[in-house]
């Protein structure tokens, strides 16, 4: 696997991340972690949560811009 980077990702979106499931996200949240998804991870990804049981406040995180508790991850392409 090729790697791609390593980005803040909000808690909010990480299931949507990891299981696609975007649901209990309003249409604006779907359409910040789809554009993500799509500029960083295009033809697929796998997802490595580093510190997911220790989020952290974050002002910028990749996804959405605006400050929020967040996880790194590394992704990589699939």
């Amino acid at each position: 696997m090729q790697y791609i980077g390593r980005y803040t990702i909000p808690t909010w979106a990480i299931a949507a991340i990891e299981d696609a499931d975007f649901s209990g996200l309003d249409d604006m949240d779907t359409e910040l972690v789809q554009a993500f998804i799509d500029a960083n991870c295009k033809g697929g990804y796998y997802v490595e949560w580093v510190g997911i049981d220790n989020p952290y406040f974050s002002r910028y995180p990749d996804i959405g811009g605006l400050a929020s508790e967040v996880v790194e991850a590394d992704f990589y392409h699939a």
